[in-house]
């Protein structure tokens, strides 16, 4: 990195400019050949980056520019770079936050008042308070226990073991657990008894972080600060002219991250803590029997690097805060990837209104997702009434302070929030309902859901959690050779028997049909033309090889439970 001893530069150098803001150390006696390097100015920081890996990069013309310069880490604390003040005379542009504005046919405006995007006839603007409290006033909605609702026997706890056995199938509603007795930490309260509030999220993840706000009434969203949202909740309910709500600040990456930690089972069961890989081991070490999984073997340095763009690529969808002003009203909706979800009400109160997903109501839901309702010129269609008409059910969970909710893959749902509200949350992908997973991401490839509302590296992840159960079974399959048996050939039909009976006593009948439908994604993925699914396939893993093995184990696993549940009937 720069040093003292660095040939000090003036503005006027061809390679950097400012002393203090930009540094060029020669790496070659070729003029070509060198490193620039800028100091981020926030207090307490003071590190170098190289400009030129920066996103986007940085020359001396562009850093130039800069008054005062952040990097990325200390943006969210101390605010965004600053450019040189202009010279008098040069116009300033005007920066509008379309949501605090009253007319939401305003929202689509651009700064020299012209319509941009859709008409504001395109723009729905829903009392959806009204809607709910006519429905209840009608009884439509049933209440969780008749049908929607887990239901637990005395002394049965909610853990990896219970979901093996019983599925993870229904939402799974905590009113008189403690967060500690389901393994759940967040924040206590603050010295002396102060209450942890909406201003504590915004100096622990950054004051000047940028978030994404919901307008309820018309669905869209805005940008604004932590700092300008906090405001907006610290002004009274009465004075607020919109109502708005936040539902996607990911804070693992922040001092927040560190007082919060997901419940037990969602860790236990989390195919990214399971298997994305994190150490030298999980990229360089196959942990299958057979070599051919594997692709050519990496140097100590490829697997380095690897493992750093991994880590980087790591999805972060575990640790969520939303905070609700009092009539917020999320949409009908099924969360992204068919993930599951932890949901922990820390102050407020949330109502829950739950859907199954049937196939008959996935269908109704996906044609009402993808319709153009709620606009002046057409009607906004209510999915409940939708679902209601066909005979289907929607079940309402009430939620109170220190309560905590799991919700099944899959299950759609919408939220309402009668008081303002904070909540910590996450998703997780797992064992237990591949199926139901790998049918929601299907539907959202088909509704054409944009890249930044699906799942990270969704694919990549599930080649790494089959190769991981095929490692699993590998180790079953050489603990009974260990024992003394013979080595398998799977060609050998009684050798075939032995692998169904040793992996059937292992995994559950949901299991092993969820491990089936993914082998059978997985083939497809892995004879692929499109660049983005290629693009998915893990370097150094024969995607081929994976997929083939899987199926073939799954489809001798299915056939003999078949057959054993056949005889039994």
């Amino acid at each position: 990195l720069p040093c003292a001893s660095c040939l000090p530069l003036t503005r006027s150098s061809q390679l950097a400019v400012d002393n203090r803001k930009m540094c060029t150390i020669m790496a070659d006696i070729d003029d070509d050949d060198f490193i620039q390097w800028i100091q981020c100015d926030a207090p307490g920081c003071g590190k170098w980056f190289d400009a030129i890996e920066l996103d986007p990069p940085l020359d001396p013309n562009t850093a130039s520019q800069y008054e005062i310069w952040h990097c990325e880490h200390c943006i969210p604390y101390h605010g965004p770079s600053q450019h040189r003040r202009r010279r008098d005379g040069l116009r300033k542009r005007k920066r509008i936050n379309f949501v605090k504005l009253n007319d939401p046919g305003m929202i689509l405006e651009n700064e020299n008042g012209q319509q941009i995007g859709v008409a504001t006839n395109d723009i729905q603007d829903v009392d959806f308070g009204s809607l709910i409290r006519q429905r209840k006033h009608r009884g439509v909605f049933k209440a969780g226990h008749e049908g929607c609702l887990a239901k637990f026997a005395k002394g049965e706890k909610f853990n990896a073991a219970y979901a093996s056995k019983h599925g993870f199938s229904r939402p799974a509603l905590f009113a008189n657990k403690t967060p500690s007795q389901l393994g759940l930490r967040v924040p206590s309260s603050g010295v002396n008894g102060v209450p942890f509030t909406y201003a504590n999220v915004a100096k622990l993840v950054g004051p000047f972080r940028t978030i994404q706000v919901i307008d309820t009434a018309t669905q869209l969203t805005t940008e604004y600060t932590l700092q300008e949202w906090v405001d907006y909740l610290e002004t009274p309910a009465k004075e607020r002219t919109r109502t708005l709500n936040v539902i996607t600040l990911e804070f693992s990456q922040t001092p927040l991250g560190r007082l919060v930690t997901e419940p037990h089972f969602a860790r236990s069961v989390d195919f990214v803590n399971l298997h994305w890989p994190k150490t030298l081991k999980d990229v360089g070490v196959s942990t299958l029997s057979s070599d051919k999984m594997e692709g050519s073997p990496l140097s100590a340095e490829e697997i380095v690097d690897q493992l750093a763009e991994l880590k980087k690529e790591q999805p972060r969808v575990t640790k969520y805060c939303l905070m609700s002003a009092a009539g917020s009203f999320t949409d009908f909706h099924v969360d992204f990837g068919g993930t599951a979800v932890w949901y922990h009400v820390y102050f407020g109160s949330k109502i829950f209104f739950f859907i199954e997903p049937t196939p008959k109501n996935l269908k109704i839901y996906s044609k009402w997702a993808t319709s153009a309702s709620g606009t002046k010129t057409k009607k906004y269609d209510f999915l409940p009434d939708l679902i209601l008409s066909s005979g289907g059910d929607v079940y309402e969970v009430a939620l109170q302070k220190g309560q905590t909710l799991f919700i099944p893959s899959g299950w759609i749902h919408a939220v309402y929030t009668p008081d303002d509200s904070l909540v910590f949350g996450g998703n997780f992908v797992h064992r237990h309902s591949l199926e139901i997973q790998l049918t929601i991401y299907r539907l959202e490839r088909r509704m054409k859901v944009g890249k930044d509302f699906r799942f990270p590296n969704y694919q990549k992840l599930m080649w790494y959690a089959a190769r991981d159960f095929l490692g699993e079974c590998t180790t079953l399959l050489q603990q009974r050779e260990a024992n003394g048996h013979d080595l398998i050939d799977e060609q050998n039909t009684q050798d075939q028997r032995e692998v169904q009976t040793i992996l059937c006593a292992t995994y559950s009948h949901h299991i092993l049909k969820g491990y089936k439908a993914l082998a059978k994604e997985l083939e497809r993925w892995s004879t692929s033309k499109e660049k983005r699914t290629i693009e998915q396939h893990p370097e150094n893993m024969n995607v081929v090889a994976v997929s083939s093995e899987l199926g073939n184990m799954m489809k001798l696993c299915i056939t003999y439970l078949d057959e054993k549940q056949r005889k039994t009937r």
